[in-house]
């Protein structure tokens, strides 16, 4: 069964980051975990090239930057002294999104915890978001967390929204679903998109509503022989069938339910392919109102994030 011993929570230390930050609070109380805060200072935007730059003016603008940051740590520090979470620091520096997965291998992180719009506007049209790529390439899953207007924080995770087209990742995401269930308590809702046959003038609409059903019916069977091979009691899950876009419909399943997470496999598309297509599980992480987990083709594959019993939550 998957165990988190080590929460990496990396931040820009900018207010888009205090939703993850709440997260990796949250996480690390119920599951008795460690929590490792990183930021990591960018280059200054100038290179210290002979005659543009001084060194020393290179080397003192870096100073600033870390010194800064561990102002802003030791803040955060001081909102959790005596809750007896277990937290440690690191500062780095270099490109974010680049050292943030290194040292989350590094460091052998069970979960990577960002936040997301860090950056907005045509900085981050340009540049990519680090958050994006963290869950295209990160080793481990990672939760993205974005400030909703309206929502507090909460203490408890009281229901769990697992969207799955039962592909590879996002069979593996069921064990973090079976692992996050376990030690809160927690309800949990498959949602399962199905197909929507495209309607066709060649063809009756009794037709085209046989192709549905015969579609709903087939979902329904998956699902249940899905569960059937899960260790989590099957009265703890309750399966919910749709058609439509699915990330329109797992974002609304969610609203519905009041969910605390929404647990997803993705992908991990990327490029050309990715701006085409979209991404199910980009639209999620950008439109829900809480917190999302996901699990990609690099993270599914690490064998401590498999299910006991085989084909219940592993790839």
């Amino acid at each position: 069964m998957t165990t988190i011993h080590r929460i990496l929570y990396a931040t820009d230390l900018s207010p888009a980051s205090e939703p993850a930050w709440d997260e990796a609070r949250r996480l690390g109380r119920l599951l008795g975990a460690e929590i490792l805060l990183l930021h990591v200072v960018p280059p200054p935007p100038v290179l210290p090239i002979d005659g543009y730059i001084a060194p020393q003016i290179y080397e003192d603008l870096l100073g600033s930057a870390r010194r800064d940051a561990q102002e802003r740590f030791d803040r955060l520090l001081g909102s959790v002294a005596g809750s007896g979470l277990r937290t440690r620091i690191r500062l780095e520096q270099g490109p974010p999104a680049q050292r943030i997965l290194e040292v989350a291998t590094q460091e052998a992180a069970d979960l990577l915890i960002v936040g997301t719009h860090g950056r907005t506007g045509l900085e981050r049209i340009v540049l990519g978001s680090v958050a994006d790529r963290m869950v295209r390439q990160a080793t481990c899953p990672v939760l993205t967390a974005r400030a909703t207007p309206g929502r507090e924080p909460r203490a408890e995770i009281r229901r769990i929204c697992y969207a799955t087209d039962f592909s590879p990742t996002a069979r593996a995401a069921w064990s973090w679903v079976v692992a996050l269930a376990s030690a809160t308590g927690a309800k949990v809702d498959l949602v399962h998109v199905t197909l929507e046959p495209v309607p066709d003038r060649h063809l009756p609409s009794e037709e085209i509503g046989r192709m549905a059903q015969f579609l709903h019916d087939q979902g329904r069977a998956e699902a249940e022989r899905f569960l059937e091979r899960s260790t989590l009691a099957r009265e703890r899950v309750r399966v919910h069938l749709t058609q439509g876009v699915p990330g329109e419909q797992i974002v609304r399943r969610a609203q519905d339910a009041d969910s605390d997470l929404i647990v997803m496999g993705t992908h991990g598309w990327s490029g050309v392919v990715r701006w085409m297509l979209g991404s199910v599980a980009y639209h999620v992480i950008q439109t829900a109102s809480c917190p999302v987990l996901t699990v990609g083709p690099a993270s599914a594959q690490q064998p401590a994030h498999s299910e006991t019993r085989s084909d219940g939550g592993g790839s």
